[in-house]
């Protein structure tokens, strides 16, 4: 990982889970880019982070993992889960359609430097049998291998989700 990638990360996390401590230097500003900002002609988010987002969003589940390698690796931090090829990421997105219906991520901010990109996001939804919904900060870590993606490591507070949520802080999907 290099070491604008490196530094940023921290920084990302920070602000989105407050859970990471240490050093936080700023990127290069020619690989930070918020959504709306132009660069030149037109808005430069990196379009791994733009098909991502819109894989998660949509009904289907192969559109999220045609995006990863075959032997790609997803880890979900939150849940303590990882997932491995198109087909482990496919099911994820299934399980994840199960519990929590239309599901949706908004991208807030994401950059590119390399092979390595971060994804802001804003992660909603409501947990099936939820008294209410939820709205957390997420953060993806994505390595990427040949424009696919090799690692997706995604950051979130389960402990916000779950109480927005309404559910109590050990609540776990029924049948896990």
């Amino acid at each position: 990982m290099n070491r604008s990638l490196r530094l940023a990360v921290p920084a990302l996390t920070l602000a989105l889970a407050a859970t990471t401590a240490g050093t936080i230097a700023h990127a290069q500003p020619e690989t930070t880019v918020h959504i709306g900002q132009s660069t030149g002609s037109r808005t430069s988010v990196p379009r791994v982070a733009r098909d991502w987002i819109a894989g998660w969003n949509s009904p289907n589940p192969d559109r999220l993992a045609r995006l990863f390698t075959t032997d790609a690796t997803y880890t979900d931090n939150a849940v303590g889960v990882v997932w491995h090829g198109r087909t482990g990421v496919a099911d994820w997105k299934r399980r994840t359609d199960q519990f929590i219906p239309g599901v949706q991520l908004r991208l807030v901010n994401a950059f590119r430097d390399g092979d390595d990109v971060a994804i802001q996001a804003v992660y909603s939804g409501q947990i099936t049998g939820a008294p209410r919904p939820f709205s957390v900060p997420a953060t993806a870590i994505l390595k990427l291998r040949h424009s696919l993606i090799a690692t997706d490591t995604d950051y979130y507070n389960l402990a916000a989700v779950l109480a927005q949520s309404g559910l109590p802080a050990d609540w776990t999907p029924p049948g896990s």
